[in-house]
């Protein structure tokens, strides 16, 4: 991909080099240090995930996550990738479950320890792995943060929810992040353009912003050529 996708929005459909849909775009990961965007997480859902109901299939997450080399481009309804339906199988699962083993510190006294043991053994009905808590890993730098549609966006002072998210303008030369559209508006909903400048600080799942009541009125409307 020469350049980067400009308008990424959650929930598009994501297709593969030879036409066939992959599932749809579920979030974007970006460098928190310069706000570049590195990779997009597609949902394949349960359908595709060739996961059986009694494997417990219909309640795991079946995201991949895809450099952003492999956008080739991304419209309201349409994310092209250059992957054929193979090489997209074969990319990493966003989200990794292992089992972790279950440590008893003090294995001569019944304390808490004893109790969760207990409650796990309990658990062993419905698990595959017995004496050991389920743990998850995310395939993403630890240098990274994710941005998904409906992040809550609030102000720091005073601390006020200003609206959530609802899809991510990014520099198409640099692949930076430049601004962030966003839902406002309880009952008549409105989107506008919240330039990065006013973000303070960005979490998985929370972004704080520095916004005046006077710059949150002057925030502009989105439009298509926004």
């Amino acid at each position: 991909m020469t350049d980067f996708p400009g308008n990424l929005r959650a929930g598009t459909d994501v297709y593969s080099l030879d036409g066939k849909k992959l599932g749809n775009l579920h979030r974007v990961v970006i460098k928190r240090s310069d706000l570049t965007l590195t990779h997009v997480v597609v949902d394949i859902g349960f359908l595709r995930s060739g996961r059986s109901l009694w494997e417990g299939g219909l309640g795991l997450d079946y995201d991949r996550i895809v450099p952003i080399g492999a956008v080739t481009s991304a419209t309201d309804d349409h994310v092209d990738l250059a992957l054929a339906v193979e090489e997209f199988k074969s990319q990493p699962e966003y989200s990794e479950e292992s089992f972790e083993p279950i440590a008893d510190p003090s294995p001569s006294e019944f304390d808490i320890n004893d109790i969760a043991i207990r409650a796990e053994v309990l658990a062993d009905a419905v698990a595959s792995t017995p004496g050991a808590w389920v743990t998850t890993r995310l395939n993403k730098p630890v240098t990274s943060v994710d941005i998904v549609e409906g992040t809550d966006v609030w102000r720091r002072e005073p601390h006020q929810k200003v609206g959530d998210v609802k899809r991510i303008l990014v520099d198409e030369t640099t692949g930076q992040v430049k601004a962030l559209v966003i839902s406002r508006g309880f009952i008549f909903k409105h989107e506008v353009v919240l330039p990065i400048r006013y973000i303070a600080e960005l979490l998985d799942d929370l972004i704080r912003v520095d916004l005046t009541d006077a710059e949150i009125l002057m925030l502009r409307p989105y439009t298509e050529n926004a």
